[in-house]
């Protein structure tokens, strides 16, 4: 391995810049937009929003693939983490790293959202290698760089 496996709270740290920012400047871009331009709908139901939350969602695919082609997404960056195969100790390569996100993604998007977030950030605390459910789908760790 390249360095240590990375603790919980780097974790969080890359995870809240990664993913939960986004998806925050998402929800309140669009209630302005909304507000703004005073559409009669929903504020979680509007064309803006849905524009403004589907780049959120591209925004956190593209991480994902970053992640998987250059070892770091932006949190990873700012945590000083590393993305690496479990196996190898290398980069796992940008497709495996959208897959990693796509999967993670898409299974919170048809189960119930939160319960799934909570259980993957979660789950390195109790984990012997430090994965979250996504690594174990796409056979990577997380390490500390230096």
């Amino acid at each position: 391995m390249p360095g240590p496996l990375a603790e919980w709270q780097d974790r969080l740290v890359s995870g809240l810049i990664d993913w939960v920012g986004p998806i925050i400047i998402a929800v309140v871009l669009s209630n302005v937009v909304s507000v703004i331009i005073d559409l009669n709908t929903s504020l979680w139901f509007n064309p803006t929003g849905i524009v403004i939350n589907l780049l959120a969602v591209a925004w956190i695919l593209y991480n994902g693939y970053l992640a998987g082609e250059t070892g770091q997404s932006y949190g990873m960056k700012q945590s000083g983490l590393r993305l690496v195969g479990e196996q190898t100790g290398q980069n796992i390569g940008g497709s495996q790293g959208l897959v990693r996100n796509i999967l993670f993604l898409a299974s919170a998007l048809c189960c119930i959202f939160w319960v799934v977030v909570l259980v993957d950030a979660l789950f390195p605390l109790f984990d012997d290698k430090k994965q979250t459910l996504r690594d174990k789908i796409a056979k990577s760790v997380v390490v500390k760089t230096g």
